[in-house]
């Protein structure tokens, strides 16, 4: 794979490998060997860990609140909080909400004095038939506060990576609701260079999930859209960011971003999101001499063609190795409405347009793309090459 590869893009497609439950095994085997594998496996076993509801039974607070209270505490670098799979009451999740809230997560975040990384994840919502079994908007607003008051009031000079999952856009309205702290976490998002944030709920008409369910308890008192100000304000303060993640299950509208929060930006990725084309446009010609990755996974433009933002004078970006668009196109409640397209469903595209210099456009790119990559002898970008037309025709021949 590496051989393949860059080292690079081999940790974007499958993480950090010291997260893996392989490797940690690994490393607590070769503590055992001697007292040099001890000290050489030791900071990087306890490099990432995690308090998180649904890997397995028990309290995962109590196993990380003895790791906070040890000498291991110091190598600690990134922490996960939060649920893995759907909200399932009556085993004591709502519990672990509690002890977050009252004061267990600023207690252990402040005990970790070297964390780069904090992660927290809501629970995603797979039944919609039964409310019993969701989690309800005032236990979400418990997990969302916990995290708010730690970055308010617990120093974090170091944190660089920020990682937050949430049902919908109206949990981050929550950073603004108290204006004297207000100072405390727009200083910790202007030292962040890495923000992925996840919208979680694909419930409803405008989820992006197949097929349709009723829409959530928390969907339906909080709709993305209304409340997506908040998020976009809040990913204005990150000044710093390098790394950018949204990835919505459900639709909403981001053309209110600014561009000027991205002028170091070297990774740029948007999934399940409408916008306008010019705000698009200009975040790519803001990073133009920094961005190095761009991932469009079904962007939706409310305005403008592909063809216009891919082409401009100061664009593609100069430095540009690796360029993923899938399943993009136009809006049904947008200006260009008139461009969308259809393909065949049993091929992948990445342009679901009829409108004939968008592709020309996304060409031009693909072409830069490549030949940078020569340049730097890597391998061609395994989205930025055209395969053969031959096995599409053989298909309609037989059909």
């Amino acid at each position: 794979m590496l051989a393949t590869y860059s080292y690079e893009e081999y940790d974007f497609t499958y993480g950090d490998v010291f997260e893996q439950p392989e490797t940690k095994k690994t490393l607590s085997t070769l503590r055992l060997v001697n007292r040099i594998w001890n000290r050489i496996a030791t900071p990087l076993l306890f490099r990432n860990i995690q308090a998180v509801v649904g890997y397995s039974a028990g309290r995962p607070l109590d196993s990380i609140l003895r790791i906070s209270e040890s000498p291991y505490a110091l190598y600690v670098r990134d922490v996960r909080f939060g649920f893995v799979g759907s909200w399932l009451p009556g085993l004591d999740y709502d519990r672990y909400i509690d002890d977050l809230a009252a004061g267990a997560l600023p207690i252990l975040i402040s005990r970790f004095q070297n964390i780069q990384t904090l992660r927290l994840q809501t629970p995603t919502v797979i039944d919609t038939f039964s409310e019993e079994g969701q989690l309800k908007p005032a236990m979400l607003a418990k997990l969302t506060n916990a995290l708010v008051h730690t970055l308010r009031l617990v120093s974090v000079p170091i944190l660089k990576c920020l990682h937050i999952s949430m049902p919908t856009t109206a949990e981050f309205a929550r950073f603004f609701e108290s204006n004297s702290y207000t100072g405390g976490f727009t200083n910790i998002f202007g030292q962040l260079e890495e923000l992925h944030i996840t919208i979680n709920d694909s419930t409803g008409p405008d989820g992006r999930r197949d097929p349709k369910w009723p829409r959530s308890v928390i969907k339906t008192k909080y709709p993305p859209d209304r409340f997506a100000p908040y998020l976009i304000q809040l990913i204005a303060y990150a000044r710093r960011i390098q790394v950018f993640s949204l990835d919505a299950r459900t639709w909403f509208d981001v053309s209110d971003l600014e561009a000027e929060s991205f002028t170091k930006l070297k990774s740029f990725r948007l999934e399940g999101v409408r916008i306008n084309h010019k705000t698009l446009r200009q975040i790519f010609i803001e990073a133009r001499d920094t961005l190095h990755r761009i991932q469009l996974v079904h962007v939706r433009l409310m305005s403008g063609t592909w063809q216009e933002v891919f082409d401009h004078s100061a664009l593609p970006p100069k430095d540009i190795l690796w360029l993923y668009v899938h399943g993009c196109g136009y809006s049904m409640t947008g200006a260009s409405a008139r461009y969308m397209g259809s393909t065949f469903s049993r091929y992948p595209t990445a342009l679901w347009t009829r409108y004939a210099p968008d592709w020309l456009a996304i060409t031009h790119w693909r072409t830069v793309v490549n030949t940078n990559r020569q340049r730097r002898s890597l391998p061609i970008c395994p989205y930025c090459y055209y395969p053969s037309i031959e096995p599409i025709l053989r298909d309609l021949g037989s059909n």
